[in-house]
């Protein structure tokens, strides 16, 4: 009976454990914000093409390819500063979509990522006043 309590109590820490885990997962803050996300894929350095259009144009590595990824996801993570959550929802889910689709090697995942990024588009409906 003691040994049956014992493996009782391991499960039930062991869950309350993994239940912890699991919500700070989903309370995780992203390791970018919007305007490092911004600045590291979007914005140009002198002479150089920006990340996004080094992985658009098949010219960047895959550690590019998978760091232009993981930018999109941090950027899904964060709120919209203006706009609709729904709306910023399906545009940064629809660019983790197609970066994933160049990382899996996907055809034409190239092109679907350059109609997945519309700077403009979103620029109108979401960024906040400077």
């Amino acid at each position: 009976m003691r040994t049956v309590k014992l493996f009782v109590l391991t499960v039930l820490a062991g869950a309350t454990a993994g239940l912890g885990l699991f919500a700070e997962a989903d309370g995780a803050k992203p390791k970018h914000d919007i305007e490092a996300v911004m600045d590291i894929a979007h914005k140009a350095k002198k002479g150089t093409p920006t990340l996004w259009k080094k992985v658009v144009d098949g010219k960047a590595s895959e550690a590019e390819q998978k760091q232009l990824l993981s930018l999109y996801e941090d950027l899904a993570q964060n709120k919209p500063p203006k706009g609709s959550e729904q709306d910023w929802k399906d545009r940064t889910g629809k660019m983790i979509a197609a970066a994933r689709g160049v990382v899996e090697g996907k055809p034409g995942a190239t092109k679907t990522l350059a109609k997945a990024v519309n700077c403009k588009a979103c620029h109108d409906l979401h960024k906040g006043d400077d």
